[in-house]
């Protein structure tokens, strides 16, 4: 039997589809924050503003965040799939017992 479809990839389409949704949200923030700033009362451009102040301070401890968590979770698969290597050998104290004749 010949397979006419082409295969399903996963990943790609999740991704394709965040992408579309991510761009929407990104469209209509910058439309409404460009209509406020253009016209909107001086209430209204403190409100869009903070809101901006705050999701580039979300955005940046997003980053940083997921960067430590990221080195975390590396530091602790190294340890449990790579084994300590063992400990250094210790001189040990040989006495040698003289025999008398």
């Amino acid at each position: 039997m010949i397979e006419r479809r082409q295969p399903f990839v996963m990943d790609e389409q999740k991704f394709s589809t965040q992408r579309i949704v991510t761009y929407a949200i990104i469209a209509i923030f910058s439309g409404v924050t460009a209509w406020v700033l253009w016209g909107g009362t001086v209430e209204q451009r403190s409100i869009i503003i903070q809101c901006v102040i705050g999701l580039m301070i979300g955005a940046i401890a997003f980053w940083m965040g997921s960067s430590k968590g990221a080195a975390d979770n590396r530091d602790q698969l190294n340890k449990l799939l790579i084994p300590p290597p063992p400990p250094p050998a210790t001189p040990t104290a040989q006495t040698t017992i003289e025999e008398k004749p």
